[in-house]
């Protein structure tokens, strides 16, 4: 039965189409500009390019480090993503499936730790990766995106809380480990939250600023972000907004593509473990 039509749903399709046009035009804006040369950009930033100047874009990955950046940054996302989601993954399933004195303590952490600002402890950490030789090195940060408390530790501690533990049973009895049950049995069952949970930690590990650039100095290291906002100060003096927007555009490809493809997976990841937790 097809919903009824009435001026207060019309009005909120309104609303979120002008929502949507706000976010999406910002990059459309971007995209033409990228495809103009200086002089035609400063004449108006508003009009359509001449001549659709693709070079640009070799320009940007080329002659301002784009290209190294970008393998940088899929470099660290891939393993931080994989590490993340893994420690995320074997933590949340001992907490919900195992009993043992301080699961709840664990768990009481993973759920405090929205309440400590990253700023009250950056200096211990600062600290400790130097203390640790793990400062200015991808290592170190990948050591970072590894933790396995925090939303990640959330979402999947819903999802195995939700998994019948007589698939256990039944394994055990067949003569599995501990660890065969939760690699053969359990991830495999939690496929939903651990799509949702590896995308979320993908798109906030490729757009993360504030670890790379605390814990990364030599350029040659640098992710997208800070290669971005280096490239910003550049252009202060240099005045190329045009291979600037070009590179801009650049670094967001990968994460909309992800996300479109990706997008059902999500939705359903999430959903699923609110309605299992």
């Amino acid at each position: 039965m097809s919903k009824r039509w009435s001026p207060g749903r019309a009005l909120i399709q309104v609303l979120f189409m002008l929502y949507a046009i706000s976010i999406i035009y910002p990059f459309i804006w971007m995209f033409l500009n990228s495809l103009k040369t200086g002089p035609e950009f400063y004449a108006d930033i508003w009009s359509l390019p001449d001549q659709w100047r693709w070079s640009n874009y070799e320009k940007a990955w080329d002659e301002a480090g784009l290209g190294q950046y970008f393998l940088n940054s899929i470099y660290i996302t891939a393993i931080g993503t994989l590490l993340g989601v893994m420690s995320a993954a074997t933590s949340a399933y001992t907490v919900a499936k195992y009993k043992f004195p301080g699961g709840n303590i664990i768990f009481f952490f993973a759920v405090s730790t929205f309440l400590i600002p990253t700023v009250g402890s950056l200096a211990a950490l600062y600290k400790l990766m130097i203390d640790l030789s793990l400062f200015n090195s991808h290592i170190g940060l990948l050591v970072l995106y590894s933790a396995g408390l925090g939303m990640n530790f959330i979402i999947l501690y819903g999802f195995f809380k939700g998994v019948s533990w007589e698939y256990a049973e039944a394994a055990y009895m067949d003569g599995a480990n501990d660890w065969q049950i939760f690699f053969r049995i359990m991830l495999p069952m939690a496929k939903p939250g651990l799509a949702a949970v590896g995308l979320i930690t993908m798109i906030n590990i490729w757009n993360d600023y504030f670890l790379p650039y605390m814990f990364l100095q030599e350029q040659k290291l640098f992710t997208i972000s800070v290669g971005l906002y280096d490239l910003v100060l550049k252009q202060q003096y240099a005045a190329d907004w045009t291979t600037l927007f070009a590179a801009l555009t650049l670094s967001t490809v990968p994460v909309l593509i992800v996300y479109f493809l990706l997008q059902d997976k999500l939705i359903s990841g999430l959903t699923t473990g609110g309605l299992k937790g």
